[in-house]
């Protein structure tokens, strides 16, 4: 790869980079949420020529990870229904007509797709398609020659290689730089070996080469950090209020549990209620949006401390009619902390106004977090016990 990162003079004066595309497996660190948080905030962190070329493999990976849980429910509402017909002898015919009606799996795979292609819009650019004379060749000489991003001749490394070359020869025929942004070994060692393509572990690394520094940017970040550190102002109340509705619309799911009471036991999590949270002052994120001076993207770390309630079931086996029993549930509560990111908008008079009348705006993205549980046994001091 080009030595190093690209330097303030590549990317902003000579502007020998011009392209940047994201790997799969970031896309769906951040949940595949494309209109919040992280991703939605990008069209404004990043310069406006910048534009985002992804490619069709992406797209496609992308699309089959989303669609996965959609068509396994799709396939287990199905199958309960037939076991209820089954047990009830009820006509659920109408039931499943219905569901046929509003064809779940079309109806998702349709809004996946205009949701990525309104991303990738968004950010001015395009989908780069898997084609090219010389794709299927460039890719079986890396597999047979062991170049990366292959590894001992791994099949199942043919999609990044065919993603990685679509971006590189993207670049030669642009003549144009690129920046990947992946998390996987086999993407960095395919830069370290290319002339036309950077690689990044993050966005949050990604987004960093294009932080403000200038008097109006450190002005901003002072004035939004005396702010946080009174836990009594109101940008401090707003970031209290998101965060709150964070924990409370996040999805919780209870792992981690077992017993040495009985042979199974299942947990879930009831409700998740925010404890409190302490932001992280020393790395405030301050981008001045390119195309309007009086728009600016503050991007800030939070740790969040949340009790959670779980309510575990414990199941027993009777050996003699060869049937599991339910034999009760309790409630437990376990501590959890997360870290989230704040994004806070602000609109106005950047360089002179105060934080309060510069319109702040705050968001999270959605989350999706695991709660271990531990060892947990039956209260049988509980009088009558929860059957």
């Amino acid at each position: 790869m080009p030595s190093g990162l690209p330097s303030a003079q590549a990317l902003l004066e000579d502007k020998t980079v011009a392209f940047f595309s994201i790997d799969t497996d970031i896309i769906q660190g951040l949940g595949f949420k494309f209109s919040e948080g992280a991703l939605r905030a990008l069209p404004l962190q990043r310069p406006s020529w910048l534009t985002i070329q992804q490619t069709e493999v992406v797209e496609r990976e992308v699309h089959a990870h989303r669609m996965d849980p959609v068509t396994k429910t799709v396939k287990e509402l199905n199958s309960a229904i037939s076991s209820l017909q089954r047990h009830t002898r009820q006509d659920f015919t109408s039931v499943n007509a219905q569901i046929e009606g509003m064809n779940p799996e079309a109806v998702a795979a349709r809004n996946f797709s205009n949701e990525f292609k309104a991303f990738v819009a968004g950010l001015a650019g395009s989908v780069l398609p898997i084609d090219g004379a010389n794709l299927a060749r460039q890719m079986f000489d890396r597999y047979f020659q062991e170049v990366a991003p292959f590894e001992a001749r791994k099949k199942s490394e043919f999609p990044d290689a065919a993603a990685l070359l679509t971006l590189e020869n993207h670049a030669m025929a642009t003549q144009k730089q690129g920046i990947v942004i992946s998390k996987d070994g086999g993407w960095a060692d395919f830069a370290k070996d290319s002339d036309w393509i950077y690689c990044v572990k993050s966005l949050d690394e990604f987004v960093a080469l294009f932080k403000s520094a200038n008097p109006v940017a450190t002005g901003v970040t002072a004035k939004v950090s005396t702010e946080l550190s009174n836990t009594t102002s109101s940008l401090s109340t707003l970031v209290q209020s998101a965060v709150e509705n964070h924990v409370a619309g996040a999805y919780w799911n209870a792992g981690d549990v077992w017993t040495g009471f009985c042979h199974r036991v299942e947990a879930e999590v009831d409700q998740a209620h925010y404890v409190g949270h302490q932001v992280d002052l020393t790395e405030i994120g301050t981008w001045l949006v390119e195309h309007d001076p009086t728009i600016c993207i503050i991007e800030v770390r939070a740790k969040v401390q949340v009790s959670v309630d779980v309510n575990v079931e414990f199941f027993i086996y009777d050996t003699i009619d060869h049937e599991e029993l339910n034999f009760g549930s309790i409630e437990v509560s376990r501590d959890h902390e997360v870290e989230v990111d704040l994004f806070i908008t602000l609109r106005g008079d950047l360089e002179n106004a105060a934080i309060d009348d510069l319109d702040p705006s705050i968001e999270l993205a959605g989350g999706e977090y695991d709660v271990e549980v531990g060892e947990v046994d039956p209260d049988f001091s509980e009088e009558p016990y929860d059957n």
